[in-house]
């Protein structure tokens, strides 16, 4: 009977501490899942490098049945205006930074040939401009990736829900020339 007694008082005894220690952990593990939760709540930092060439104004209907790429394509004897044109986000994001990488260039153009990082609504109808400058295509450097300075206005780098990014590739002049341009880009947003 003792033995007996003795097991039930060393198993009642093991139940108290693991419930005592379980009542002392769930303070802990309760903020450690809220830090996280907080944590997870904060839009977290993406790279941006897949999106859609169009040809002619950057509306974003005309991605549709186009294949994302990595690899943009501008060509002077094609269209005035063309665009690589990045999902549309579901939620705000900021622009942090961004960049191109030129894999090629051929031909000429006898006008300016112009890349910018621009914002629009699902239109085409430009919303904010990202990029500080436009940056002259047929000068930039081959091979390196060239950081885009960004505009100095914080309200100018926000991608909210019905608009998309696009870097956007303008001539000065009517379509001519053969300049074909094949560049990469990377965004990164939060």
């Amino acid at each position: 009977m003792h033995k007996l007694f003795r097991i039930s008082l060393v198993l009642f005894l093991l139940g108290v501490s693991a419930w005592a220690t379980w009542r002392i952990a769930l303070p802990a593990a309760a903020q450690a899942k809220v830090a996280r939760v907080a944590t997870l709540a904060v839009a977290q930092s993406e790279t941006w490098n897949l999106g859609v060439t169009v040809e002619g104004a950057p509306i974003y209907r005309a991605v549709i049945g186009r294949l994302m790429s990595d690899v943009g394509a501008f060509r002077s004897a094609r269209a005035t205006q063309a665009a690589t044109i990045f999902p549309a986000p579901a939620s705000a994001r900021t622009v942090q930074a961004a960049s191109f990488y030129l894999l090629n260039r051929t031909g000429a153009y006898s006008g300016t040939a112009t890349l910018s990082l621009v914002i629009y609504d699902y239109a085409g109808t430009p919303q904010h401009t990202a990029s500080a400058t436009g940056i002259d295509l047929q000068t930039s450097p081959m091979g390196v990736w060239t950081p885009i300075a960004l505009s100095g206005t914080p309200g100018d780098l926000v991608i909210s829900p019905g608009e998309f990014l696009a870097f956007c590739f303008t001539l000065s002049e009517a379509a001519a020339g053969d300049l074909d341009v094949r560049p990469l880009f990377e965004v990164s947003v939060n």
